[in-house]
């Protein structure tokens, strides 16, 4: 095992460091380590991950490869070969990328509601890109894309068909074991909870991203009223809740929220406002988060607690 302070003139930076300024979340670091070998970092004497400026620059290459629709494996093949890689985001070329190829036929086989097809998908999908790639560049892009054609016809039944789709992928992946280097009981418990009837796909995205920053999310499927929510906060130790509120909150509504958030003494978050009404949302003790649901992640993670090592 190298020791850092064998190199005196070099810097070395946590993972946390890493992370925030390549936008790769811990876990994703972890595993391109284990399972392609693409950074090799350094171990202090406890056994926490040291990177290198050499490294985070690599990080940031193999970023711009996967943003291109080029697979991770692929990405390793031409590391482990000398290519020259991006230093920068390039043009998209002439010809359709990867992530249009696959943008299209999941396109289809929703339109042909196909479920089969789209399962295969996920499943080749999550061969090649880390699951907070493939949603941002891919399911949930469509997921929008549907949500704002529903009036067109099977426009409903499209957007219907494909949701239950996603959620069950996203709640199956939300889930899956936490990684072994993490300890799950001193990990910040945060409640995420629908208070409308729209669907959880927002929740499970933000619950996924939570995850991956080291938080411990336990999200609860279908609306929840806000008595059921205060039972909720009652009976077990949160360090914060994230209820998606939807945009038609009147005073009432909005006070029996301010309760909660005074009575239980922990932060309460929220998604799925009309943007006029933050200020009053503000007004009521609530923290607003925005429609970047990877913004939205941080900031909740940001309050709470520091990438750990």
């Amino acid at each position: 095992m190298s020791n850092p302070a064998s190199d005196p003139h070099m810097a070395y930076f946590p993972i946390r460091v890493v992370s925030s300024e390549t936008g790769v979340n811990a876990i994703t670091l972890r595993a391109w380590e284990r399972r392609y070998g693409l950074i090799t970092p350094k171990r202090t004497a406890k056994g926490h991950r040291l990177y290198t400026e050499q490294d985070i620059r690599l990080i940031r290459q193999v970023v711009t490869l996967l943003n291109r629709g080029i697979p991770i494996s692929q990405a390793q093949a031409m590391i482990s070969n000398g290519e020259e890689l991006p230093d920068a985001p390039v043009n998209t070329p002439a010809k359709p990328s990867q992530w249009q190829h696959y943008r299209e036929r999941l396109h289809k086989a929703v339109q042909d509601f196909d479920e089969q097809q789209v399962a295969e998908l996920f499943h080749e999908v999550g061969q090649f890109f880390p699951v907070d790639v493939a949603m941002r560049f891919l399911f949930i892009p469509l997921y929008h894309h549907l949500r704002d054609n529903v009036s067109q016809t099977l426009g409903m039944a499209r957007l219907r068909f494909y949701a239950a789709i996603l959620q069950s992928r996203l709640a199956t992946r939300l889930t899956e074991q936490y990684s072994d280097e993490q300890n799950s009981e001193e990990q910040p418990q945060v409640l995420i909870a629908n208070c409308t009837w729209e669907d959880d796909i927002q929740q499970l995205q933000l619950a996924i991203l939570l995850k991956q920053l080291g938080l411990r999310p336990l999200w609860f499927s279908g609306m929840l009223t806000p008595n059921q929510l205060a039972e909720l906060l009652q009976a077990k130790r949160w360090q914060a809740a994230l209820f998606h509120i939807g945009t038609d909150q009147n005073d009432m509504q909005l006070g029996q929220l301010q309760r909660l958030a005074r009575e239980g003494g922990l932060p309460v978050f929220v998604t799925g406002y009309n943007s006029n009404s933050q200020s009053n949302l503000l007004a009521h003790g609530l923290i607003t988060l925005g429609d970047d649901t990877h913004q939205a992640a941080l900031t909740i993670r940001d309050l709470l607690m520091s990438l750990p090592e």
